[in-house]
Formats: structure tokens, C-alpha cells, sequence
């Protein structure tokens, strides 16, 4: 398999594990919602669905973070963002508002797949 078609299927399975642990995460806050406030079930759900919901966006994010590239808008620079940045930054689908290493300034960049 390409470069190319594994990062586009890697972006894919991204989406569809996102759409799941957010379906799966409603589902959490219902089962919470039946329960009384206050009780050992009732933390034992929430503490148990809010690891499993950072562990899961932290997942996600890594994948988007390695496939593909972003290009900064300023200088046509191409870089793979560092986790942090990634976890803090504005973004809008796969568009995100990072600083470019080699430039310095702060601009949208889209995501990139292979040539």
C-alpha cells in the first residue's frame, strides 16, 4: 500500500474512532444521568468514562498529528506540529492555527497527505 492511500486510511480510521468514543461517551452521560449523585457507581462511571474519553481524544489526536504534514501559509515550510501544539491549538476540521518552526508566525495550515 502507498504512502498516500495508508495516511488517507489512517485519517478514515481516525474519523470513525472519534465518531464512536463521542457516541460511546453520550451514551456514558446517560448512564450517569441515571444515577444517584453522590453514590460510589456515580464516580465510578464518570472517573472511569473521562479516562477513557482523554485516552481516546489523545489517540486520535497522535494519528492526525503523524499522517500527513501541515504546510505553513507564510513560508511553504512543511512540518509534523509537536503534541502539544496539536493538543492547543484552534482548529477547524483538519485545518489548525499553528506556529511554523522555520518562520515563527501563526497561521491556518491545512493538513497535508504524501505527494
Amino acid at each position: 500500500m502507498k504512502e498516500k492511500e495508508y495516511e488517507k486510511l489512517l485519517l478514515k480510521a481516525e474519523t470513525v474512532f472519534t465518531s464512536v468514543i463521542v457516541i460511546f461517551f453520550i451514551a456514558i452521560i446517560m448512564l450517569i444521568a441515571l444515577c444517584i449523585p453522590g453514590t460510589a457507581a456515580f464516580f465510578i462511571i464518570f472517573a472511569v468514562s473521562l479516562v477513557l474519553l482523554i485516552v481516546s481524544v489523545l489517540m486520535a489526536l497522535e494519528i492526525e498529528r503523524t499522517a500527513g504534514w501541515y504546510e505553513c501559509r507564510e513560508c511553504g515550510h512543511k512540518y509534523i506540529p509537536e503534541r502539544k501544539a496539536m493538543l492547543l491549538s484552534a482548529h477547524i476540521g483538519r485545518t489548525r492555527h499553528l506556529r511554523c518552526p522555520k518562520c515563527g508566525k501563526k497561521s491556518w495550515n491545512r493538513k497535508i497527505i504524501s505527494d
